[in-house]
């Protein structure tokens, strides 16, 4: 089932409690976040004597009821902080589903479509990122884009698969190819590049890659980034952020990514690690031919 969610809240360090609730219904057992909107400062409606809001939007995939959904993402404002004091007043978070499919439901504890979607700017203007086929009518709120969210620091993914997009094999890589490898150099020299403590150890002598800023994720030795919230707080938006491997990594990230680089490789090998399914939501853009591999460009579906 496809869900559209709002999401909101004026009270600590919104962005951040933003970025995190998105964490936490990305892990949602089968959910997918499929868009993110950007992030948005907005006054307060309903009760106008508080803090200015942040809002986004996401689209999400779900093997769940509206009220399975809702129970988790209410248990995922109660952790982040929401206590429920006043009708529309302050709070740290606040998720909304505003559509499930073209289900209706008009219940004591759940009303879908949501009955306040077109009453609200900071609600519309998100979603219509992420919607665009939706059919609205502004009332003239302030609402202005802030930077803050995940799309901001445009991810792009870089890696070499087989044609089962395999990638490696007992924490080997399936290839290493002098062209592919030219091709990651030039593309990531003088950047970010993001990855896992496993994809350190493919790397010569196990060391950082001279010439780029090489952030590592890991939730298990202490020196490196412990989470994506973290992760987050050290990327800057103003530099190239590649992010290298290893699957895990791709799967944590994914959602996210807002370009991918696949050296393709017309070969089928014995593989137990393999990127992530993407092709829903990307599009085909660019094919560079190569005499082992093809190198395909995908950017996100609009």
């Amino acid at each position: 089932m496809i869900f559209y969610l709002s999401l909101g809240g004026n009270l600590g360090d919104r962005i951040k409690n933003l970025r995190a609730a998105i964490e936490k219904i990305k892990k949602i057992p089968q959910t997918k976040i499929l868009k993110i909107s950007r992030f948005y400062e907005t006054e307060a409606w309903g009760l106008k004597n508080q803090p200015d809001f942040v809002n986004c939007a996401l689209k999400i995939s779900a093997n769940l009821t509206p009220l399975q959904l809702l129970e988790k993402i209410q248990q995922i404002e109660f952790e982040l902080g929401r206590v429920r004091k006043e009708h529309w007043g302050a709070r740290t978070l606040d998720i909304d589903i505003l559509f499930a499919d073209d289900l209706k439901i008009n219940s004591e504890r759940l009303k879908i479509p949501h009955p306040y979607i077109f009453e609200r700017d900071f609600v519309l203007i998100p979603l219509a990122e992420i919607f665009p086929n939706l059919k609205f009518n502004l009332h003239g709120d302030k609402v202005t884009k802030i930077f803050g969210s995940p799309r901001d620091f445009n991810l792009k993914f870089v890696a070499c698969v087989d044609k089962n997009f395999g990638l490696g094999y007992k924490n080997n890589l399936l290839f290493k190819i002098p062209a592919d490898l030219k091709n990651f150099r030039n593309l990531t020299l003088g950047n970010t590049i993001i990855l896992g403590r496993k994809t350190l150890q493919t790397f010569p002598n196990a060391k950082p890659l001279e010439g780029r800023k090489n952030l590592i994720l890991s939730r298990t030795i202490e020196k490196f980034i412990p989470s994506v919230e973290e992760l987050f707080c050290k990327l800057n938006p103003a530099e190239k952020n590649f992010v290298v491997g290893g699957a895990e990594i791709f799967s944590e990230l994914l959602p996210y990514a807002q370009e991918i680089f696949l050296s393709v490789v017309n070969s089928e090998k014995n593989a137990d690690k393999f990127f992530p399914k993407f092709e829903d939501n990307f599009n085909l853009v660019e094919i560079k031919n190569f005499p082992e591999f093809e190198l395909r460009r995908y950017l996100p579906l609009t």
